[in-house]
């Protein structure tokens, strides 16, 4: 995943894996899921498998930066 945002991209998938959410973050899988556990990222599963919508992630980088001075 090479784009700087989510934003405007059709072609985007609306629901996102673990390791596709550490690599838009560039933390690791381990780190994701941290966040997850610790209720700073929302997650549900989906077929067995920890996924996160692309607004949570999106609402998730925006609260970062709104508390940034």
């Amino acid at each position: 995943m090479s784009r700087s945002t989510f934003e405007g991209v059709a072609d985007q998938p609306d629901i996102l894996f673990v390791p596709e959410v550490a690599a838009r973050l560039r933390r690791s899988v381990d780190a994701v899921r941290w966040l997850i556990n610790t209720k700073q990222l929302k997650a549900a599963k989906l077929g067995g498998r920890v996924v996160v919508r692309r607004s949570d992630l999106e609402k998730f980088i925006e609260d970062a930066f709104a508390g940034a001075s």
